[in-house]
């Protein structure tokens, strides 16, 4: 048995001894709901009331439908002859109904993502949740920021190590530059189905540790910044996507701490993307080398985060007990 088949093996384990306990959120722009449930010791099917505990049994999964891939319909044709209605309409020329195709070139229609066991911090960032405003100051960076950044376990990130050494995902990786200092491997990002080239989404995970944010950046890593941007195009013309329809940028507060730089193709949208998180690579490099070498480190940076988010607990707990300007965050 291959690898690719274990894998396919363990996951299709799993996913049969999930247990639905609630519906954490979703979103209909994506087609995307998220699932909180544990995995039974089993795979008998059974009610099990135990509940979720998050680092033990808890387990997410996420389901979203995929979008219709152009080239596939092409190549293999798209007969309806097995469409299996349950609704529909007439209206003069017009009609419109709902049901299941059943065509090969429409599958698979689903991409299933787990994470397990997951943790409280994983539960959180998928419940639905109010959405705060903050507007980081460098000063409140260095009070309230820092410090959680600074708290976080290296074990949370193992999983960005694993890659970097090729201990798992070698066989994905798009490119790589092995320099020290100016490296980075490009790999297709999780949430792309890697089918659907309008929908290309790749990821640029830099070598060094020592960089884990925006606020990091200097003229210094101008050369790293340069090389990625560059390299992104090599890596983005495997899947036949131009330089010109490439869209680069950082986000700020990112999911983790270890710099990585996001390659999607422009004709994708999402909510990664909106003001508040995305940084246009073209942008940081440009603030850095022609306003101030130090502009991140100068720069008052907004940004949105959840009521349950866990670097909002520590702003809140910091505007409860500092005299700085109320405006400094709003909820």
């Amino acid at each position: 048995m291959d690898c690719n088949t274990a894998t396919l093996s363990e996951i299709e384990d799993l996913l049969q001894r999930f247990r639905f306990k609630e519906v954490l959120s979703d979103d209909t722009s994506s087609k995307t709901i998220w699932l909180l449930g544990t995995i039974a010791t089993t795979n008998v099917a059974s009610v099990d009331d135990e509940p979720p505990v998050p680092g033990q049994n808890a387990a997410i999964v996420v389901l979203e439908r995929l979008a219709f891939s152009p080239q596939t319909i092409a190549k293999a044709g798209c007969s309806l002859d097995s469409v299996l209605l349950a609704t529909g309409e007439r209206n003069d020329v017009y009609a419109w109904a709902t049901g299941d195709a059943r065509v090969a070139a429409l599958k698979p229609d689903v991409r299933i993502a787990l994470t397990y066991p997951a943790t409280q911090k994983h539960i959180d960032k998928h419940r639905r949740q109010q959405r705060k405003w903050v507007c980081e100051t460098p000063e409140l960076y260095e009070k309230v920021t820092k410090p959680f950044i600074d708290s976080q376990s290296a074990s949370r990130i193992q999983w960005v190590y694993n890659i970097l050494s090729k201990q798992v995902e070698s066989e994905h990786i798009l490119f790589e530059d092995p320099d020290p200092e100016r490296g980075f491997v490009i790999v297709p990002d999780l949430k792309w189905d890697a089918t659907n080239m309008d929908n290309m989404y790749l990821v640029a995970i830099v070598h060094r540790h020592d960089l884990r944010s925006l606020r990091d950046l200097t003229n210094s890593h101008l050369p790293l910044l340069y090389n990625l941007r560059s390299k992104a195009v090599v890596a983005a013309q495997k899947y036949g996507v131009p330089s010109n329809q490439l869209r680069l940028y950082i986000h700020y507060q990112p999911s983790y701490y270890h710099l990585h730089v996001h390659i999607t193709n422009v004709l994708l949208e999402g909510k990664g993307m909106l003001a508040g998180r995305a940084h246009l690579l073209d942008s940081v490099i440009d603030n850095i080398s022609n306003i101030a070498s130090d502009y991140y480190q100068r720069a008052t940076i907004p940004y949105v985060l959840g009521s349950t988010d866990e670097l909002w607990s520590h702003w809140a707990a910091h505007q409860n007990t500092s005299s700085d300007e109320p405006t400094t965050i709003s909820t």
